[in-house]
């Protein structure tokens, strides 16, 4: 996978934005269905482990195999499943363009804004998914949609334009055009699966006020990631930029309430 971003860096300080998208792996939860004992889950780029170890709490007698293709991130997985003391969990390093799983080695997969979002080519993974989940097996894929439908990434970007990296950049147009209506999906049915379904999936973020907004924002492992080291005045231009894509979000008692939004696709082998 291209490193547009350096997910070693960030598995760290990862954990801080999965409350944020807890409702997708409801949603995620809602259209798997329950698993049955036995039911061989895959967490395709798990990141550090979710929403593969939210799912197996829910389906005791499951198994659990989550990859990523950064090391950090699957060693953050596996010391939350030890922790945790959940039996039937393995995390491994292993990249979504070339899965080592055998054909048709697991009965169900999930991801998390983990493929058909990031690499040049999606179709690949969309023909690993299919190649490694059985037949009569079900899948579901939360994607980002359009980034100004995620109203803080998207006036974080904007704020951070003049210094991202050019991968970064790139990364950001591929997902303008993957969002386009019925791509993924043409994608997923052309790798093999039938009754291909999606929806697009809003929820809300809350921040109970402008220093609790920019403390979320202003992360500088995730800064140096995706635009370098900024100094005290660009830092200081990237706030002012940003609150004011934000203003209208603002409550009257000095919250913000934040829409999101994510395509999720499901459907089967």
């Amino acid at each position: 996978m291209d490193k547009d971003f350096d997910f070693d860096e960030l598995a760290a300080k990862f954990d801080r934005i999965l409350p944020i998208l807890e409702p997708v792996t409801e949603r995620i939860a809602d259209h798997l269905g329950p698993l049955t004992p036995g039911t061989e889950l895959l967490d395709l780029a798990c990141g550090t482990g979710e929403p593969g170890l939210t799912l197996l709490a829910r389906n005791p007698g499951a198994r659990l195999r989550g990859v990523d293709a950064a090391p950090a991130m699957a060693a953050v997985a596996a010391k939350k499943a030890a922790a945790k003391g959940l039996p039937d969990v393995r995390f491994e390093v292993m990249d979504s363009l070339g899965l080592g799983i055998e054909d048709r080695g697991v009965d169900a997969v999930v991801s998390r804004f983990g493929v058909l979002s990031l690499v040049p080519d999606p179709r690949v993974e969309a023909r690993e998914v299919a190649r490694v989940l059985r037949l009569g097996g079900r899948f579901v894929i939360a994607t980002w949609d359009a980034g100004s439908k995620n109203i803080v990434s998207y006036a974080l970007a904007a704020a951070l334009r003049p210094w991202l990296r050019p991968p970064v950049v790139a990364a950001l147009e591929r997902q303008e055009h993957f969002a386009m209506p019925g791509r993924r999906e043409a994608w997923l049915s052309e790798a093999g699966f039938a009754d291909v379904r999606s929806e697009l999936f809003s929820w809300s973020v809350g921040f109970a006020d402008e220093a609790r907004l920019w403390a979320f924002a202003d992360d500088p492992m995730f800064l140096r990631s995706v635009a370098g080291d900024l100094d005290t005045a660009q830092l200081a231009h990237v706030r002012e930029t940003m609150f004011d894509l934000v203003t209208e979000y603002r409550q009257a008692d000095g919250s913000y309430r934040l829409p999101y939004a994510c395509r999720i696709l499901w459907g089967v082998r």
